[in-house]
């Protein structure tokens, strides 16, 4: 699964994505300057991957993701522009 909000126009101030993954990977692309909160996903055999980023500028979205994901394994990235 992949899911690129890169380049999303987010009206909102926070952002709340829950996962259900059994096995495979999901990948997941943040704006820039988001932060992402991942301390409601719960992982089986893998750790989710993501690197918390300084935000560029102030105000950008905070990104909340939840749920489960058994074998699979979740990478986060920041959007490079």
């Amino acid at each position: 699964m992949r899911l690129d909000l890169s380049k999303a126009i987010i009206e909102h101030p926070v952002i709340d994505i829950e996962l259900q993954v059994g096995t495979g990977r999901a990948k997941i692309t943040v704006p820039r300057d988001a932060i992402v909160e991942i301390e409601g996903l719960r992982t089986g055999l893998k750790d989710a991957r993501y690197t918390p980023r300084r935000p560029t500028r102030p105000g950008g979205p905070t990104i909340r993701i939840t749920g489960t994901m058994g074998f699979g394994r979740l990478k986060i990235n920041h959007a490079r522009r």
